[in-house]
């Protein structure tokens, strides 16, 4: 491809993506703002829930290790991921539709981007556990202080933006690390 048609494929890829980055703003971070500006929640405790949230962000790849919940994938099938995966960020559907215009573009091509891939599984697992940890700490406060609306919206968006993702980047794991260990396995 060429250098202009990988950035209106980049364009592409932003604009489709976008909408679901939108939707996760809409029901997890706009009511944790809105709760805390304008509602029942102090400052002082999105700053200590902050805090929380940020030392979160600093465990190492070893904690996300610990929270595969399991190395089968029939399991996280089980829980609707496979299905989820059609339409995430980067998702299925998203990657069918770009393909409609770029009929070669694989996110996968080669055993490198493979490694990359896994790799990439723990930067996204983190940030949207810092982002569930800190919604649901939100979360609970709502609850406390009555705010129920916010509690609801918050607990629903906080399941399908933030768990269901990192249940993915564990699902896409346990893939990318098949691939690697059997390439390992043949080139030794």
């Amino acid at each position: 491809m060429t250098k202009t048609a990988d950035k209106e494929l980049e364009k592409l890829r932003y604009r489709l993506n976008l909408i679901l980055i939108a939707l996760l703003c809409s029901t997890t971070l706009a009511p944790c703002v809105i709760f805390y500006v304008r509602g029942n929640g102090e400052f002082k405790w999105m700053l200590v829930f902050i805090a929380i949230s940020f030392l979160i962000s600093r465990l190492p790849r070893k904690f996300y290790d610990r929270l595969q919940i399991s190395t089968d994938l029939r399991f996280y099938k089980r829980l609707g991921v496979d299905k989820f995966k059609r339409l995430s960020t980067n998702g299925d559907l998203i990657n069918r539709r770009i393909r409609k215009s770029y009929p070669a573009h694989r996110n996968v091509t080669n055993y490198e981007t493979i490694k990359e891939k896994l790799s990439e599984t723990y930067t996204i697992e983190k940030s949207h556990t810092v982002l569930f940890i800190f919604c649901l700490l939100t979360n609970i406060y709502a609850f406390w202080t009555n705010s129920i609306g916010t509690a609801i919206i918050l607990f629903i968006g906080n399941i399908l933006f933030n768990y269901y993702p990192n249940l993915l980047q564990q699902y896409n794991r346990i893939r990318y690390a098949r691939v690697v260990n059997n390439f390992s396995r043949l080139t030794r």
